[in-house]
């Protein structure tokens, strides 16, 4: 059994973060790579935030575990050793997975839960923006300002995008994307897409210095009014069970919890 670095990332992991397992007759056996992100605004406790994508024959497990164990770990002592949370995206039926994971330590703390909020339910606005701000459609009519758009979204814990994604995200039947302003600076970011038949926030982010003012709710209230004007019958969204953050929001913003898609089983670092 040998194991390499691919000449080509895994998935959307770099190729420095990636490895291949053969078997002795030269057969792939098994891939798995790292995807991390640094994210201070959302996880102030434990910021680097590693995915593990890994997919392998049991006979290859175990060597395909450990290298990207320790791949992990030298990406945290190359991130000045901040604080990790380690996890892999596992199905709710996949038992195999699940003891796999669970005998090497991980826990099943965290997972993918879905949201819904009934738009025909909107009576009347509840909250809005603090005092001296105010919440608007975002300006996305040059590239260079769906770029800043991006960028701001990624700094508070979206999934980095290319502008072209965003333009034709554009495009589709429901779009709605929020900003609260405070001046020139930028309190808070939304972003919805969708079809006629349910919209979803892609992203929802708040600066840390306007957390527990009301902005998270006011994007989210403006959005209702917008999708319930367009008769869209629901707003859904996923969001991390670790994030304590956005559950506590979209309490109040009455959204009712529907399921758990998938469980990340994690442990930290």
């Amino acid at each position: 059994m040998r194991i390499y670095q691919p000449l080509r990332g895994v998935g959307a992991a770099y190729q420095e973060n990636s490895f291949i397992v053969f078997d002795d007759a030269g057969v792939e056996i098994g891939q798995g790579g790292l995807e991390f992100r640094v994210l201070r605004k959302v996880y102030e406790e434990r910021p680097l935030d590693i995915e593990m994508i890994m997919n392998a024959h049991p006979a290859a497990s175990d060597t395909l575990y450990g290298a990207l164990i320790a791949r992990a770990e030298q990406i945290k002592e190359e991130n000045d050793n901040l604080p990790a949370r380690l996890y892999t995206r596992c199905a709710l039926n996949d038992k195999e997975k699940y003891d796999y994971f669970l005998n090497m330590g991980f826990d099943d703390r965290d997972g993918v839960e879905l949201f819904v909020r009934q738009v025909a339910d909107v009576v009347q606005r509840r909250n809005y923006p603090p005092t001296g701000t105010k919440c608007e459609d975002a300006d996305l009519h040059t590239r260079a300002r769906r770029e800043e758009f991006l960028q701001r979204l990624k700094s508070l814990g979206d999934e980095p995008h290319a502008e072209e994604w965003l333009a034709d995200r554009m495009r589709f039947p429901v779009f709605c994307a929020k900003v609260v302003l405070y001046s020139s600076e930028v309190a808070g970011a939304l972003l919805i897409t969708g079809s006629q038949q349910e919209a979803e926030i892609h992203m929802i982010g708040v600066e840390p210095k306007w957390r527990s003012k009301g902005v998270g709710s006011a994007m989210i209230d403006e959005a209702l009014q917008q999708l319930k004007e367009q008769k869209i019958p629901y707003l859904v969204v996923r969001a991390q069970r670790r994030n304590q953050r956005m559950l506590r929001l979209l309490k109040r913003c009455q959204f009712e919890w529907i399921r758990t898609e998938e469980l990340l089983l994690g442990r930290d670092l």
